[in-house]
């Protein structure tokens, strides 16, 4: 017995040695040829298993499928979230390939107000990311002294700039005037790739035929057939299928022909700069942003929204096996990765209509009371308001006047958020002075709050609706929220050194980022906070 116990002791010593010299010989993961990162605009977490039965199969005598492809060969979580108050497309993006969020990267809205020159500023004023604080990850890959070539592009200018970060080769958008894809000076001294320009002569020469949207195929019967009857204002596109629109028409982009333009151009840019044949690893980004178009206009529980998921599917379909038949090395070489920027939640029209708590908040009579209270306790200004911009729960207030008036800005703050106190929809205001003192409103959202107010681009107040209320616009949704059916979206590895697999836990947005810099053996960006995800990888 002795002897049993003792070789037994020496077999797990021996084993551990193994173990040790295994850790301390590591096999680094192959370096994939090209980075294909694909970001689908206002994509909830639940398309993938809603519409499933809908997907090409993952391989068949054509080549790869699309979505089924990644989710049976790449590693799937379904439940990816953003860590943030506002789910919209620009700190979407940010993030993405950031690997950080707001507070750190700079991007917490789409549009905020410029307190100083008292002007709206965009997120990528000038066609350009100077208003990003952080890295990306093609960024790295340059900063790396790799000969790595770096390409973005989506039909909204912001989701393409945000992606590409500042050290991009290219950064190019869709300019529905032309029509055709277009870019700035901070990428393009001068005139277009003539590659670029080719492809927009075969655009335009199109202008004006006509474009038919129907169903394609058997719906699956997760859809609402009510969802058009509750929407505030009839989309231009009609009620329902088949809608018809002119090529050229921004409504026809918005539909799966705009799915077709991305497409095309992807194969255009991976053939015109030779991207995956070079010597280091290249990235290429690409964002599907006509899937945020047709969301707003119908909602995420229509018809319109399983047809354009299908059309997705078939579109990723034919990149990817566009991808293993001009990419050395195939799909085994290039690293894919499958996300969104943010969800969406159902329309609060029909939630109500179905007995739940939801409905739509006036910004503009918002705005008012608060003139009105700050009017009332330190008087009406000669010229001007005291609320200078109001947008997606976010109100900032005249820094100006409160200078000229020789106020206390926290004070100032603190009426306004009295003037807003018992408003149906809210759930909490908090302002820019308690943000610093750490007076913010509990768990969930006070995490929220740290990390996307930015100051001097974030509101003197902040408000955050109760779930499923939204700002009053004509759209069928918003998504302005940190709630879980806004923030939460798949993120799917496929390729080189991953293990393949459905991973049933929560991780973070943030996450991808790094995880694409240790496989890509570069720095991760430089405010990125995420970790790697170690447990999808081989090495």
């Amino acid at each position: 017995m002795k002897n049993y116990v003792l070789s037994i002791s020496i077999l797990f010593m021996f084993l551990g040695f193994v173990g040790e010299v295994h850790a301390a010989n590591p096999v680094y993961p192959n370096r994939p040829k090209l980075i294909l990162t694909l970001v689908i605009d206002q994509f909830r977490a639940d398309y993938l298993t809603r519409f499933e039965s809908r997907f090409l199969p993952s391989k068949g005598p054509r080549g790869v499928g699309g979505f089924r492809y990644l989710m049976n060969e790449g590693a799937y979580y379904p439940f990816g979230q953003y860590d943030i108050l506002h789910s919209m497309t620009g700190p979407g993006h940010a993030t993405i390939l950031t690997g950080a969020y707001p507070y750190k990267n700079g991007i917490p809205m789409n549009y905020w107000f410029d307190r100083e020159k008292q002007v709206k500023t965009y997120c990528t004023e000038g066609g350009s990311p100077q208003n990003l604080l952080a890295t990306t990850v093609g960024d790295e890959l340059k900063n790396a002294g790799l000969p790595s070539r770096v390409v973005s592009f989506a039909l909204k200018d912001r989701a393409a700039i945000l992606m590409g970060g500042h050290r991009a080769d290219l950064a190019f958008w869709f300019d529905n005037k032309g029509p055709g894809w277009t870019s700035s000076s901070f990428y393009q001294d001068g005139a277009l790739p003539a590659w670029l320009v080719k492809l927009n002569r075969e655009i335009q020469v199109r202008k004006g035929e006509k474009y038919i949207w129907n169903v394609s195929g058997k719906p699956t019967g997760y859809s609402a057939d009510d969802a058009i009857a509750y929407q505030p204002k009839v989309p231009s596109l009609g009620k329902g299928f088949p809608h018809e629109a002119l090529f050229g028409s921004r409504e026809s982009f918005a539909m799966p022909l705009g799915l077709d333009l991305i497409e095309t151009a992807a194969e255009r840019v991976i053939t015109a700069m030779g991207l995956g044949k070079g010597k280091s690893t290249d990235l290429l980004a690409i964002s599907f942003s006509n899937h945020d178009y047709m969301g707003h206009a119908f909602g995420p529980n229509s018809l319109e929204m399983e047809e354009m998921t299908v059309a997705e599917d078939r579109v990723i379909s034919k990149l990817l096996n566009f991808v293993q038949k001009n990419v050395p090395g195939g799909l085994k070489d290039v690293l894919i990765v499958l996300t969104a920027d943010h969800g969406a939640p159902l329309s609060p029209e029909w939630m109500k209509a179905h007995k739940m708590d939801a409905g739509r908040i006036q910004e503009k009579a918002l705005a008012e009371k608060v003139n009105q209270r700050l009017n009332d306790k330190f008087g009406k200004p000669d010229s001007g308001d005291w609320v200078s911009f109001v947008y997606d729960l976010e109100i900032y207030l005249n820094h100006h006047l409160i200078r000229d008036k020789k106020l206390d800005r926290a004070r100032v703050q603190a009426e306004a958020k009295t003037a807003l106190l018992g408003t149906p929809g809210l759930a909490f205001v908090f302002t820019e002075a308690e943000y610093y003192e750490r007076k913010l409103p509990p768990v969930m959202h006070e995490r929220q709050a740290l990390k996307t107010y930015f100051p001097a681009r974030s509101g003197d107040l902040v408000l955050i609706a109760r779930p499923y209320w939204v700002p009053q616009t004509d759209d069928a949704i918003e998504h302005v929220t940190g709630y879980n059916y806004d923030r939460t979206v798949p993120v799917i590895f496929a390729g080189p050194s991953i293990r393949a697999g459905i991973y049933p836990k929560l991780i973070e947005v943030v996450d991808i980022a790094p995880t694409l810099s240790f496989v890509s053996g570069i720095l991760m960006p430089s405010v990125s906070e995420g970790r790697v995800l170690s447990e999808v990888l081989k090495y």
